[in-house]
C-alpha cells in the first residue's frame, strides 16, 4: 500500500485518523520507520563498501558482516513494530474482499490474534537468547567487539511489536480501527446519494 499524506504526515490507509493516532503512536511509529530506514542505508553501504574495499584494495572493512546482519536485525524487529501497528503487510485479499464488514472485523481480530501470539512466544525465545550472548560475552570476528546490545535492541524492537500488535487488536476490539478496503477513510465524508 502506498503511504498517503495528510498534511505534513504520513498516512497509510489503516492509519487512524485522530490527532497523532492512539496514544500518540503514530509519532512515535514515524521516527521508528525512519531509524529502521537509516539502518538499511547503513547496512547498503556497508556491503557496498565492503565489496569495493575486499575487490580494489584487498582489505575489506573490518567487521562489515557482523555489523551487517546485526544492524540488520534491529531494523528489522523495530520495522516490524509500526508494521503491526499500522497493519500494512503484505497480504492477499482475494477472500477478505468478498466478505462483508462484520466477516472482515473477524478476520481482522483472528489474523491479529495469532500475529500477537507469535510476537510473544518470539521476544520469550529471543530474550532467552540475548541472555546467553550476554552471558558468553559473544563478540565481533576482526574488532572484538561486544554483540549483546545489538541482540538486546532486536529484543526491544520484538517486544514493541508485541505491544503494538496488542494495542491494534483492543482497538479492533472496540471497532476503532479503520481497515484497509472501506470505501472511505475515517474522518472524510462519506459519499451520499440523495433521492
Amino acid at each position: 500500500m502506498m503511504p498517503l499524506w495528510s498534511g505534513s504526515k504520513p498516512m497509510t490507509q489503516n492509519s487512524d485518523t485522530s490527532a497523532g493516532g492512539a496514544f500518540g503512536l503514530r509519532r512515535f511509529a514515524t521516527w521508528v520507520e525512519f531509524a529502521a530506514a537509516f539502518l538499511m542505508g547503513l547496512v547498503t553501504l556497508l556491503a557496498f563498501g565492503s565489496a569495493v574495499m575486499r575487490y580494489a584494495f584487498s582489505a575489506p572493512i573490518p567487521d562489515s558482516h557482523d555489523i551487517g546482519r546485526l544492524a540488520l536485525g534491529v531494523a528489522i524487529f523495530w520495522g516490524v513494530a509500526t508494521v503491526n501497528y499500522t497493519g500494512t503487510h503484505i497480504s492477499v485479499d482475494l477472500l477478505y474482499e468478498m466478505l462483508g464488514k462484520t466477516w472482515r472485523r473477524a478476520m481482522d481480530f483472528i489474523s491479529t490474534l495469532l500475529v500477537l501470539l507469535s510476537f510473544a512466544v518470539l521476544t520469550v525465545m529471543m530474550s532467552k537468547n540475548a541472555q546467553d550472548v550476554f552471558a558468553t560475552g559473544e563478540h565481533s570476528y576482526d574488532l572484538r567487539f561486544q554483540i549483546w546490545p545489538a541482540y538486546w535492541l532486536m529484543v526491544i524492537g520484538a517486544g514493541l511489536a508485541t505491544l503494538t500488535t496488542a494495542l491494534r487488536l483492543w482497538l479492533i476490539v472496540k471497532d476503532e480501527t479503520p481497515h484497509a478496503h472501506e470505501d472511505h477513510h475515517e474522518g472524510e465524508p462519506a459519499l451520499a446519494v440523495e433521492e
